[in-house]
């Protein structure tokens, strides 16, 4: 499938598309229907990979249309703009890894508690299935 985020992640690099109405190589037939069940009109995308540190993509960070602060008129993506989204998607990918991180030695921990009272219950009668 040709969908902007499946080819952002294949490609690992940013996409920039100024009007996904006339866009040629990508499948926005999701897209479309989404706006045609909705009145939402999607223009403008920009779809960026999140990596983590060893630079796995973990994720992806998408937006949809920007918008001019003054005329409210939707507008292509600027360069400023993708810089500061894929700064955002860098440290989401961080923020993404440690939380799964932080998981990881939730369970360890748990697991080694577990482990630890095992052996306490294994040890004594006295203190068997009590730990």
């Amino acid at each position: 499938m040709n969908t902007v985020v499946t080819c952002a992640v294949h490609t690992e690099t940013t996409i920039n598309i100024p009007d996904a109405y006339n866009a040629d190589g990508y499948d926005f037939s999701g897209t479309k229907k989404f706006d045609q069940q909705t009145g939402y009109r999607t223009q403008s995308l920009l779809t960026v990979p999140m990596k983590n540190h060893q630079g796995v993509i973990i994720g992806v960070l998408q937006l949809i249309n920007s918008k001019d602060y003054e005329t409210g008129e939707t507008n292509e993506f600027t360069s400023d703009e993708r810089h500061l989204t894929e700064s955002l998607a860098s440290q989401a990918a961080v923020a993404l890894t440690n939380n799964r991180l932080i998981e990881e030695q939730k369970k360890l921990f748990e697991a080694f508690i577990e482990l630890l009272a095992g052996a306490i219950d294994a040890k004594s009668p006295y203190t068997g299935g009590h730990c």
